[in-house]
């Protein structure tokens, strides 16, 4: 039998406490060698894209594939996940809220693993659909005391600063220009719709720890030179997809000012195999581009989640 979840079904089974949970023993497991990633595929039309991506978790026993289609600005997600043994198939889930956890909970756990124990303030750039969860799940990892939040649009970073305090209770603020934002945060989330850089590295303080989880094209920069070259360590969660899709990193090799050997893994530093941050004063870039491996993971939660409380529509398959 075969378990059908919508996006209605995830939400009611899954928190992002759950869902951290299950990102960072996935990327123990991953940085020990026990997971395997299918980085992201797209398939260019002239109406819209297709993209794959997927993982195997062996140590849970599952396989699993993520297909979305982006056509006129609408995208469209979903996860099929397998039995390992038996390759038959044990859930499909619509991913439109599954992967607003996941990309919520990778940002934790990096945040976890590579910011200073103590940062306390946050600046993020971008205030749409991904971002809430990304300052959920900072909440839950650090003891956040002050936001500064920022978005092109005036009344939009106003309403997501007020329904961002009501929520979870937090300082959290709408600044006029993302520069006010990255200012002396201890924190910097960049999850913005862009082209071109919308953080500068000059703004950044010592020990600031930047998240980069915007736009996932060879076309788009989302950070400046500068922020590349202060930071004392760089951080991906897929070197693979990097090279295609961290524009700004890509363009850095390019001109010789980055190479990719400097280039770590988020995985490993989860692990225990690399050192995240080796003094409180560095500066840490991290680019996440969310991975398959993670979508699985995170997959394989909704389903046994939504099995144990009878939720989702069972087929025979």
């Amino acid at each position: 039998m075969a378990l059908f979840l919508r996006d209605e079904d995830v939400s009611q089974v899954l928190t992002m406490d759950d869902m951290l949970g299950a990102i960072e023993s996935m990327q123990v497991h991953f940085g020990r060698g026990e997971a395997i990633i299918l980085p992201r595929r797209k398939i260019i039309a002239s109406g819209g894209m297709l993209a794959v991506m997927g993982g195997g978790l062996f140590y849970d026993g599952v396989l699993g594939v993520k297909t979305y289609t982006v056509v006129k600005g609408t995208y469209s997600f979903q996860v099929s996940l397998y039995d390992a043994d038996t390759g038959g198939l044990l859930c499909y889930t619509q991913a439109n809220r599954l992967g607003q956890l996941r990309t919520g909970a990778t940002t934790g756990v990096a945040v976890k693993y590579l910011s200073r124990p103590d940062a306390t303030t946050v600046g993020i750039i971008g205030t749409g659909y991904q971002a809430p969860t990304q300052l959920e799940a900072l909440s839950k990892v650090r003891n956040i005391t002050k936001v500064k939040a920022y978005s092109r649009n005036p009344e939009r970073r106003e309403s997501f600063a007020q329904s961002m305090a009501d929520s979870l209770g937090l300082d959290v603020v709408a600044v006029d220009t993302n520069e006010e934002a990255v200012r002396g945060s201890d924190i910097v989330v960049a999850i913005a719709a862009t082209m071109e850089p919308v953080l500068e590295g000059d703004w950044l303080s010592p020990g600031a720890t930047v998240i980069a989880a915007g736009p996932t094209t060879w076309r788009a920069r989302e950070v400046d030179d500068r922020t590349l070259t202060r930071a004392d360590k760089i951080f991906v969660d897929s070197p693979e997809q990097a090279r295609e899709e961290a524009g700004d990193m890509a363009s850095a090799v390019d001109r010789g000012l980055l190479q990719w050997s400097q280039v770590l893994e988020l995985r490993h530093a989860v692990a225990g195999t690399v050192s995240g941050r080796d003094n409180p004063q560095q500066i840490v870039y991290v680019k996440l581009m969310g991975t398959g491996v993670a979508d699985v993971a995170a997959a394989k939660l909704a389903y046994q989640q939504a099995k144990a409380k009878g939720l989702g529509l069972e087929m025979e398959w």
